[in-house]
């Protein structure tokens, strides 16, 4: 199915709008920073009852909760005595048509004392949509009570790894729809987003580590940048799409930008030390990077024309793979402790407030902020096994992602 087709099945059409005097949005959601809100199951419009195993208020629900910004009380059926005493004064139900395999469905956001309808949304379209139409409604929750946009129909570019093969594959944000982009049977690492349809990352294709651009899409893909010596862990500006990467095709490691064409290559560091992993800050004006020009791997900053280099981290003995979160703030990276084992950390860009916030076994790595920066995405190795976590920058709220055992490296995509 091409993208025009996509984009006609997810037509959106505004069912109503009633503002009820009793209930102000605006004030109800600034009274919490985690707004209770119920959901209750949907209902069929006809005899035919989806039995699953896409459910759109399991959905629904799961994504409020996930984004950390919501606390949800589920109902089967509407109950403002549940709802009351865990303070919603908003919930969400529902119901849908099943024609074949076409499905409408309509979400109606209330007000839980008079039942009021608030705001309702129509979608249109296969079944096998109906996720993504769920997602949709729960960014237009987010957009309506905090004017922020959501992010539940991001995605998450990995690597899957299982045994010696590691192969580039793409999730949704929570973990459904895997599938492999690259089946080549090499090693394949560092991903990571170009744009809103292309990616780059490093693959042994032709037996050294070059970077290579493929979409999302078709899974083509082609080399992007390549020499003798090492190609590796792309970061993209989110301004202007210039390429921060590693290169050691000078003999030492460092790091590199260039146009998304890969033209107009510029070398911005020059030290005997091996520097990587680049990270550009929102603005674009600087990026974070690692560096052991000081003895072992530590997190530096410097600005987008490789002035100014100054090291930000002196906790640990082994600082890496930093990432700035989009709102600008702080910058995860993941420390390794006197035991040898990962966490991960935030930090502000000028060296200050350096807190640790993971304390699962085994080692924390390779954090990735979500595109509104409210959660951190990392991966839990234990053995042999990763898996995707997230959690609030403050260390609350962390939860499991995948089970599959075989996540390295995420990156998170844009909105």
């Amino acid at each position: 199915m091409n993208r025009v087709s996509l984009l006609l099945i997810l037509s959106l059409s505004v069912v109503s709008l009633v503002r009820a005097e009793k209930f102000d949005l605006d004030v109800y959601a600034g009274k919490f920073d985690s707004i209770p809100i119920g959901v209750v199951d949907f209902v069929s419009t006809n005899e035919k009852v989806l039995n699953g195993p896409v459910l759109p208020w399991d959905v629904i629900a799961g994504d409020l909760d996930f984004c950390s910004k919501f606390t949800v009380v589920k109902s089967k059926t509407y109950d403002s005595a549940a709802f009351l005493s865990q303070s919603a004064g908003i919930y969400i139900d529902g119901d849908y048509t099943l024609n074949g395999t076409t499905v409408v469905l309509q979400c109606y956001l209330r007000d839980v004392l008079s039942k009021e309808l608030i705001i309702g949304k129509k979608y249109k379209g296969d079944i096998k949509q109906m996720r993504r139409m769920s997602h949709r409604y729960a960014n237009e929750i987010v957009e309506m009570l905090f004017g922020d946009r959501g992010f539940f129909e991001s995605r998450i570019v990995y690597v899957k790894a299982k045994n010696d093969k590691k192969a580039i594959a793409l999730m949704d944000f929570d973990g459904y729809n895997s599938v492999v982009l690259t089946k080549n049977n090499v090693i394949n690492i560092f991903p990571a987003f170009a744009d809103s349809a292309n990616i780059l990352w490093t693959s042994y294709l032709k037996g050294r580590p070059d970077l290579y651009r493929g979409s999302i899409y078709d899974g083509n893909y082609i080399p992007f940048v390549s020499s003798k010596g090492t190609e590796s862990s792309p970061d993209v500006s989110p301004i202007d799409g210039t390429i921060a990467y590693a290169s050691s095709k000078k003999g030492n490691l460092d790091i590199y930008t260039c146009n998304p064409d890969a033209s107009n290559v510029k070398q911005l560091t020059v030290h005997y030390g091996v520097d990587t992993s680049p990270s550009w800050s929102p603005n674009g004006y600087q990026m974070a990077f690692t560096s052991d020009r000081s003895g072992n791997p530590q997190i530096y900053i410097m600005d987008a024309d490789g002035a100014n280099q100054r090291r930000i981290t002196f906790e640990g003995k082994y600082a890496d793979s930093p990432a700035w979160s989009p709102k600008g703030d702080k910058i995860a990276y993941m420390a390794m402790d006197e035991r040898g084992k990962f966490d991960i950390w935030t930090i502000s860009p000028d060296g200050t407030n350096a807190v640790k916030i993971t304390q699962l076994s085994g080692s924390n790595e390779y954090p990735t902020w979500s595109p509104d920066g409210v959660l951190i995405a990392f991966v839990n190795n234990a053995g042999n096994y990763g898996d995707l976590y997230v959690v609030k920058p403050d260390g609350t709220r962390l939860r499991r992602v995948t089970k599959t055992g075989d996540v390295k490296m995420p990156d998170w995509s844009d909105f």
